[in-house]
């Protein structure tokens, strides 16, 4: 039975509907990166110039797939822009930089007293418009520039998260990972009307969550802070990748509409010592939700350090 239903899993046609939407989300969290990755290796071989930051300002947007958030508002992205100017065998060309950021202040300060500074630009020797800043390129940029004013240095999340507390840290991670495809397998067998594991799994996947929660909730707030609460899961997921965000947004809103699901079409003796398949379907829904944005706040605080390196 078991390898008849790993076999059947390995089929792409046999999958429901969701597991299509879930990989299309963290699909869609990687194309992004995975594009800029590719232009710094293409442009890793151009030859470079001087150049001049010509401006450096930020600006709000809104996401893709934006979160909703507890005040009733829409999460933000913010971008700080960097424009500059470069001269190619005479001609003068213009350039931007963007760079994203999970909070207003974190995007001011990365923009701050950048205007009128030099910097290395590469560009396209077969088409000299096209350019590009690499990595090294703007760190020399940042180090370039006197000290942010002590009221504007925002501490780091090395600072906020003592190095004794992270190997304790990626334990609960790897809890919260387990949970979270337990938690999957039971929904998708759920799904299909089928209950794949005993119903001991019932309660301590149930007993999970906490475990996993609540120190995910105690480090978020050490995380946040003074944080507006429009840009709360920013901050607190500022060090996870972003398919690991979108993961956790769509496990959330997932999560809403299975629950809806669940209380229309749950009976009213679904419940007792042997929950039946609607029931698991009901609650691993809530199980994924929890346990994924635990596995993404721990996992920030984890690796803080090599967030600020």
């Amino acid at each position: 039975m078991w390898s008849h239903n790993l076999w059947r899993w390995l089929d792409p046609r046999t999958w429901p509907w969701f597991v299509y939407v879930w990989a299309a989300l963290l699909l869609a969290g990687g194309v992004k990166p995975a594009w800029r990755w590719l232009q710094r290796r293409r442009a890793a071989n151009w030859p470079s110039t001087h150049g001049r930051i010509e401006s450096a300002g930020v600006r709000a947007r809104k996401p893709f797939l934006p979160a909703s958030t507890s005040s009733g508002g829409r999460s933000r992205v913010y971008e700080a822009e960097l424009v500059y100017t470069y001269g190619v065998l005479g001609r003068t060309y213009a350039g931007m930089h963007t760079a994203e950021f999970g909070t207003e202040s974190e995007a001011e300060e990365f923009v701050w007293d950048l205007k009128d500074k030099p910097i290395e630009v590469h560009y396209n020797p077969n088409k000299p418009s096209i350019s590009l800043l690499s990595d090294s390129a703007i760190k020399a940029l940042l180090e370039s520039r006197a000290p942010l004013p002590e009221p504007l240095v925002p501490p780091t999340l090395a600072q906020l998260v003592p190095q004794w507390l992270k190997p304790i840290l990626w334990i609960f991670v790897v809890l919260s990972a387990v949970g979270l495809a337990v938690s999957l397998w039971v929904h998708i067998g759920a799904v299909e009307g089928r209950r794949v594991v005993p119903e001991t799994y019932f309660w301590i996947l149930h007993v999970g969550v906490f475990v996993v929660w609540i120190p995910a909730v105690l480090v978020s707030i050490r995380l946040a802070g003074n944080t507006n609460r429009k840009d709360y899961w920013k901050v607190v997921l500022r060090g996870s990748p972003a398919w690991m965000r979108y993961m956790v947004y769509g496990f959330t809103g997932y999560a809403m509409v299975n629950f809806f699901f669940f209380m229309t079409k749950a009976s009213s003796h679904a419940s007792g010592s042997n929950p039946p398949a609607m029931v698991w379907r009901g609650f691993s829904g809530h199980w994924m939700a929890f346990y994924s944005a635990a596995l993404a706040i721990l996992y920030s605080a984890a690796r803080s350090g090599e967030m600020d390196q």
